[in-house]
């Protein structure tokens, strides 16, 4: 139990919640560290309620929800060594939004003045409350974090978990397709696709249950997908959630327009914390049809593709699998699609930063942050730098016979000196460290010291 509390899964302990959001008598048999972070979110949350109470008389309309206020806390401090110095009114401030109004008031004279004045507007948007929070805590909030609030909420309020995946819930449009624009990549069809469909079909008319997904016949939409690809050699996570995730980490998305039969089809229909809020997703089927596990019909059904508003996402998790070295042993680190993410090349240009003409001795590929960057070759990791100027977080690998790869501004780095790589390995994430104007892999090839240009070695 408090493995899973403190691992920060969304596993999270009925009783641990209750206990910190409804109070009650602490168990003799909880250890000692762990009753205090019970007793330190208590604290927490009278803090919070003092400050919702503060917000809640400029409130002219709705009301602040000070159960998901403090599901956000609890997700973000449960287990932290203190909560001592906590700004628990700017928190609480992330959840409300403050316009300028004006109106009329009379005084006992009977003369009338304008008079401005303050109101907090209560966000509905959790996009835009975790934006605020991120600016005021000056910290990511990762998507495990989203989740965890999500579960947290559920659990405080009905004792359950959060709703999880499906295609019966609710429609909603809190997404924005502005956070796909930079997703698309030109990925090779092939017949792995048509496989995966044959596979799907095969299943048609199988029971939907997520409670016994993979018991028997049972399914949810996002075992289908999952046990489909297994049995094609590609690993996939086991939600609906998390295998879009994946597909954006690991440069596998594509555009509508290039839907193909085998692609994956996500869907978002109620806020739910999870990534992108994606709650269901099916395998394309060719002309405008798809295989999914439907939870409002209970089975595998084969079907029109339904519900255009609400579809998030388009990925190519089979050209993970297909992807193949150059005759030289080389793999692109951004995957088969990387001719189509090319935003600088080898040579000179214009620095976009100093705007004066400079050398570039490698290649930017834009990506969006935390994508995968893979060893674009066999070899020993050479160098790990987390430097703050110039390529920022980067690495370089020495793959023999005086080649070294560079891969630069990284967002993380997964590996250290000396550790031995293989070509398609994930070795870091893009980002934008160092000198850099937005997410990107900034990716040389040096011979015997010397930059080549990394196009004539890619595959």
């Amino acid at each position: 139990m408090i493995t899973s509390l403190l691992s920060g899964t969304t596993d999270h302990n009925n009783m641990a919640v209750q206990l910190s959001f409804h109070g009650g008598v602490i168990s003799g048999q909880v250890p000692e560290d762990y009753r205090q972070y019970i007793e330190d979110m208590r604290s927490g949350f009278t803090e919070l309620d003092a400050a919702i109470a503060d917000i809640t008389p400029m409130i002219e309309d709705g009301s602040l929800d000070p159960t998901q206020v403090k599901a956000v806390f609890y997700s973000l401090y449960f287990g932290v060594e203190s909560l001592r110095g906590m700004d628990y009114r700017g928190i609480a401030d992330c959840f409300v939004r403050y316009e300028k109004r004006t109106r009329t008031v009379t005084d006992a004279d009977g003369n009338e003045t304008e008079e401005t004045y303050t109101v907090a507007v209560p966000i509905d948007s959790l996009p835009e409350i975790y934006a605020n929070l991120e600016s005021t805590l000056g910290r990511e909030i990762t998507y495990e974090n989203k989740a965890n609030a999500s579960e947290i909420y559920y659990r405080a309020l009905y004792g359950t978990g959060a709703p999880g995946e499906g295609d019966s819930f609710d429609q909603w449009s809190d997404w924005t397709p502005e956070q796909l624009a930079d997703l698309f990549y030109d990925l090779p069809v092939g017949e792995t696709g048509s496989e995966a469909v044959q596979i799907a079909l095969d299943r048609l008319g199988d029971p939907y249950s997520q409670e016994l997904r993979g018991s028997g016949d049972y399914t949810d939409c996002s075992y289908l997908v999952q046990s489909v690809y297994r049995q094609l050699g590609v690993k996939l996570p086991g939600t609906a959630a998390a295998q879009g995730k994946y597909c954006v980490d690991n440069g596998l998305t594509i555009s509508k327009s290039d839907l193909a039969p085998g692609d994956l089809v996500f869907w978002s229909h109620k806020v739910n914390g999870r990534y992108l809020n994606i709650t269901h997703v099916g395998i394309y089927a060719g002309d405008g049809m798809v295989v999914d596990a439907s939870s409002s019909r209970g089975k595998v059904v084969y079907r029109s593709l339904f519900d255009a508003d609400k579809q998030v996402l388009y990925a190519r998790p089979y050209a993970e699998a297909s992807k193949t070295a150059s005759a030289s042993g080389f793999v692109s680190p951004l995957g088969s699609g990387w001719r189509s993410m090319v935003t600088s090349e080898f040579g000179g240009r214009t620095d976009p930063v100093t705007g004066e003409w400079a050398g570039h001795d490698g290649i930017d590929l834009g990506a969006a942050k935390g994508t995968a960057i893979r060893a674009a070759k066999d070899g020993t990791v050479e160098t790990v730098s987390y430097g703050t100027t110039g390529y920022g977080y980067h690495l370089t690998i020495d793959n023999g016979g005086g080649l070294v790869t560079l891969y630069g501004h990284c967002s993380e780095i997964l590996v250290s000196e000396g550790q031995t790589v293989k070509a398609g390995d994930v070795i870091a994430r893009v980002g934008s460290t160092g000198k850099s104007t937005g997410n990107h892999l900034h990716f040389e090839v040096r011979v015997n010291g010397t930059a080549k240009n990394p196009r004539n070695y890619l595959p």
